[in-house]
């Protein structure tokens, strides 16, 4: 790890943490105790609501948070059901992902927003980031609950699985099966354990200082070792993906999708089809970036935060001019 990005830990990120952030547990709709982190900011312009992705956990977005904090927002970071410290459905020695329906990912973001963000948001407005799996959760939630964010950022949002190849009907087919064997809790293909090997150069991390960063939280705690999703995650998201883009119409907040351009993750046409299915919605490309934007190159990810900054800026500043005018 530079010696940069080392200062920048532990002047930046680490006294973040001890100061300001807090924890707790939630529970969930079915009783499922979920692991949140919260960051309210005494200036917040607004507050934030944040969804990770597949296997990841807050650690992940200590820099994020940080940068979110930092511009004015407070921030409430959700562990979704199977990842982090909050509780699983199934226990597996090997922390293997599963989930019987991303609807249950929906609920636990509306654990979150009702009974945190909107208790401990000093300004009750609420916008909405996620990354990748938590963009088709977040997809779900923005059109079961129209109402709830002001805007929402999808990055590298998960609306379409990349399958290697695979075609559509061949997954359906494997999501019958899966189901009428009963081996939904197998790994996928593909998937496999955490075995604590180094694969930066594999990863859609293109930073190796903040690679190594959440490398090393993964190896010190067993609970954050999520790495495979099993068959029953993997119907449970092309239901969830194919549902979210249908359904794209009911999304009433303004949206931004960052792209990726060099994705290896998902599939990009979800996000375009997305698009093309609700005007509220506006796209923004990075050419050559991998699946994490969050973590990419130093140019992209300059670019990547002003763009989101901005666009949550134009909306912390509009509602700020309208409470005052109807005061």
């Amino acid at each position: 790890m530079h010696e940069k990005y080392r200062r920048y830990i532990e002047e930046k990120i680490k006294p973040f943490l001890a100061e300001h952030v807090t924890d707790g547990m939630i529970e969930s709709f079915d009783g499922l105790q979920l692991h949140y982190c919260a960051a309210v900011n005494p200036d917040e312009k607004a507050a934030i609501v944040m969804v990770h992705g597949f296997c990841e956990f807050f650690g992940k977005y200590h820099e994020t948070a940080l940068r979110f904090y930092e511009a004015g927002y407070s921030v409430f970071f959700l562990e979704l059901r199977g990842h982090g410290k909050s509780e699983r459905t199934r226990h597996f020695d090997d922390q293997r992902v599963t989930v019987d329906s991303f609807d249950e990912y929906a609920e636990d973001i509306n654990a979150i927003v009702t009974q945190v963000a909107q208790k401990q948001s000093l300004t009750g407005r609420l916008f909405l980031f996620c990354h990748s799996m938590g963009g088709a959760a977040s997809a779900l939630y923005l059109e079961k609950y129209p109402d709830v964010f002001e805007c929402a950022v999808l990055s590298s949002p998960m609306l379409k699985v990349d399958y290697g190849g695979l075609p559509d009907t061949a997954v359906d087919a494997l999501a019958v099966y899966t189901k009428l064997t009963e081996s939904g809790d197998r790994f996928a293909p593909g998937q496999h354990e955490w075995r604590g090997e180094d694969q930066f150069l594999s990863s859609s991390c293109m930073d190796r200082d903040r690679y190594e960063y959440q490398f090393a939280q993964r190896n010190a705690d067993v609970s954050y070792q999520t790495w495979g999703g099993t068959w029953g995650w993997a119907a449970a998201a092309k239901k969830a993906t194919d549902e979210a883009v249908e359904h794209a119409d009911r999304v009433a907040c303004p949206v931004l999708i960052c792209q990726a351009g060099n994705d290896g993750m998902v599939d990009n046409a979800g996000q375009k089809e997305f698009r093309e299915r609700c005007d509220k919605v506006y796209l923004v490309r990075f050419e050559g970036a991998e699946h994490e934007l969050f973590n990419a190159d130093a140019y992209t990810r300059r670019r990547w935060y002003r763009t989101v900054l901005d666009f949550f800026g134009i909306f912390a500043v509009f509602l700020g001019r309208h409470d005052s005018e109807a005061e």
